[in-house]
């Protein structure tokens, strides 16, 4: 086994032995909603850049853009040589056997550092040779917060608990319902992807999966009492206008603007709510509280860095790039978690430590409860399939495809019954099944 001394020492062997010629790196950025993170790591890469005489050619993309091109870039082999912040695309990448494996640079930076699902998020296994090896490093964690009224709440009577569920959450949400003032929950159900990750978290709740093995019959277990009952759930919900009805139409905004609008008690999403009235001055953010539910916690995280496989010494500046960018451990946790008002949460355990440690001292007031509480309920749904607890390229087609919002809204709307929508849904997630693993 290769040590993390010699490791090092082989990438800086390499990097020297190029240097007295100008090498180039193409570098794409996957931009997220928060500034401080996107211009921090430019910085980082330009910092590198210079320090090793690397000619670096920087292109930024929205998520939305950056998807496209990526997959399109696969497609054509004409792939970029590092990524940073990229979900798409990674773990067909890595199927098909053009990334660089990053273990090294795990070992580098510390593997006992990392918790241990940030590592479970990226360790591909290749379906032709059975290896597997982690193939970028998720650069935060973005856990689904709930976002609560505080003061609707507490003019109810009603107190947080101190482990918070589904269950607690949708009970409240009914008492607190009184529309059209103000609605209980809302739950986007619109073609996009919160509602991917609202379904899916109720699926598992109730105990469901969406992939239980790489065979033809893998998506069998979608279509099972789990997966109606969801379905069943939220149309009841629907229904009794506990959930907005104009949720149908949102987009992934939709939910933030109705919670900004002081239209709904509760939502599920990323700190994007709570960033945003910060930066506007909105005074509901006085009012707003974060919570985890303890039986499942989405992250929609998986934003990572990782390199596609080139000539040895660009393979060699790539890792080395990463590595450099995630060594600053302290510059790490400020800029791309602190500076983001813990939009994005840490991958170390080390910094996860002070970011608790804060809160207990009274900073991020907005959490009721602590913020790296959410790691014990937590399940991934861009690429992560569940109970196969893998990524799988499926279960990225799948989110990519919006396959389960599409179809689910069949069922609110009383056009299908829930299981006819859930076979629906499992007949593709089976095709995509045998077209990608036969």
């Amino acid at each position: 086994m290769v040590g993390k001394k010699a490791v090092v020492f082989f990438m800086i062997f390499f990097i020297a032995s190029v240097s007295i010629f100008t090498q180039s790196l193409d570098v794409w950025i996957s931009t997220t909603f928060v500034d401080s993170q996107n211009n921090w790591l430019h910085q980082k890469v330009n910092e590198w850049a210079k320090e090793n005489n690397v000619e670096v050619n920087v292109s930024l993309f929205p998520k939305e853009i950056y998807t496209e091109k990526i997959m399109a870039a696969i497609e054509a082999g004409e792939t970029p040589d590092v990524v940073l912040q990229g979900a798409a695309g990674i773990v067909l990448a890595a199927e098909r056997g053009i990334l660089v494996p990053l273990d090294d640079v795990i070992d580098s930076l510390g593997r006992e550092d990392f918790y241990p699902q940030v590592l479970n998020y990226t360790k591909v296994t290749n379906p032709e040779t059975g290896v597997s090896h982690n193939y970028g490093i998720p650069l935060f964690f973005e856990p689904r917060t709930v976002e609560v009224r505080y003061d609707i709440l507490q003019n109810a009577g009603i107190d947080i608990p101190e482990k918070p569920t589904y269950d607690w959450l949708i009970e409240t949400a009914k008492k607190v319902n009184d529309p059209p003032n103000i609605y209980g929950w809302g739950l986007t159900l619109g073609k996009c992807y919160d509602a991917h990750d609202n379904i899916l978290a109720l699926v598992y709740k109730n105990g469901g999966g969406l992939i239980s093995d790489r065979s033809p019959t893998g998506g069998n277990i979608f279509n099972s009492e789990p997966t109606w009952e969801t379905i069943d759930l939220i149309k009841e919900l629907y229904d009794e206008k506990v959930i907005p009805p104009d949720s149908i139409q949102w987009t992934d905004f939709g939910n933030n603007l109705a919670f900004m609008e002081g239209r709904i008690a509760f939502t599920i999403n990323g700190l994007s709510v709570y960033y945003t009235m910060v930066e506007e001055g909105n005074p509901l953010a006085e009012v707003t509280k974060e919570i985890f539910l303890t039986d499942v916690t989405i992250d929609t995280g998986l934003k990572s860095a990782f390199a596609f496989k080139s000539e040895l010494p660009t393979e060699e500046l790539a890792k080395d790039l990463i590595y450099y960018i995630l060594s600053d451990k302290e510059g790490y946790r400020v800029n791309m978690v602190e500076k983001a008002q813990l939009y994005g949460l840490p991958i170390f355990k080390s910094q996860g430590e002070i970011i608790s440690k804060q809160w207990e001292e009274g900073k991020w007031q907005m959490f009721a409860v602590d913020p790296m509480s959410f790691t014990d309920a937590l399940r991934a749904s861009w690429a992560m399939s569940y109970p196969i607890a893998e990524p799988t390229s499926v279960a990225e087609q799948i989110m990519g495809s919006l396959l389960i919002p599409e179809n689910v809204v069949d069922a609110i709307l009383g056009e299908k019954t829930s299981q006819e929508v859930a076979q629906t849904i499992t007949n593709e997630i089976n095709i995509l099944l045998e077209q990608s693993y036969k």
